[in-house]
């Protein structure tokens, strides 16, 4: 059974399983229990957990505590590139944390190599028709980037965006394989003249909320 994280482009009403809550030790996780797939809403079950006040270790665990086999993230991101459009599905194959290390291992010396797993990649890309492959940078949030930091980072990557990177990590010192799919719902600050708000990002998430729901769907059918 794949976990599937939902976010700002994915809530997972139309998904509802069980509803449950995962005791961890640290802390609670609540996930909805489907046939094909389990869910967590990684912004909570209102959605109203900003990006850098997430239990991702709390998430994480709930998932494994849950058997799932694999894990598939959604993510809402910013496009660091004019060629990248809002409204494009990326599916990356690898990504760059600025936001600040999160692991499992504060009591003992352990060095993981974080990676995204190319078999859930490979059937992201023909469940989502998406971009195959991007860099995604992680940064902490919850502001934007500044102009001068995101001219910065469009040298080296392509989604800017505030969680993936602590989720694939910690998936992978766990040994869960982990991909992500990330919906395009702006341009990064500077990049374009378009406006850059929390409500245009909001907006253009719930468009793309449609193509995230079927590359889902036939992910788990």
């Amino acid at each position: 059974m794949l976990g599937i994280i939902t976010g700002t482009s994915l809530i997972g009403k139309q998904f509802e399983g069980a509803r449950k809550t995962i005791r961890t030790r640290y802390g609670n996780a609540e996930i909805f229990e489907g046939d094909h797939a389990i869910f967590l809403p990684r912004h909570g079950m209102n959605a109203d957990i900003p990006p850098h006040k997430i239990n991702h270790l709390a998430n994480i665990m709930a998932l494994q505590k849950s058997g799932v086999v694999g894990v598939v993230g959604v993510y809402s991101t910013g496009s660091l590139k004019l060629d990248i459009p809002p409204g494009t599905l990326v599916v990356p194959h690898d990504y760059i944390d600025l936001g600040g290390c999160l692991t499992f291992y504060d009591d003992e010396i352990r060095h993981v190599v974080p990676e995204l797993d190319q078999g859930l990649r490979d059937r992201l890309i023909r469940a989502s028709h998406g971009r195959d492959g991007g860099v995604y940078v992680r940064t902490r949030g919850p502001r934007f980037e500044t102009k001068a930091e995101i001219s910065m980072l469009s040298r080296y990557a392509d989604l800017v965006g505030m969680t993936m990177a602590s989720e694939a990590t910690l998936c992978s010192e766990i040994g869960i394989p982990v991909a992500a799919i990330c919906t395009v719902d702006n341009y990064a600050n500077g990049v374009s003249d378009q406006e850059l708000s929390y409500e245009t990002v909001t907006k253009n998430a719930e468009k793309n909320r449609s193509m995230v729901e079927q590359t889902i769907m036939r992910m788990i059918e």
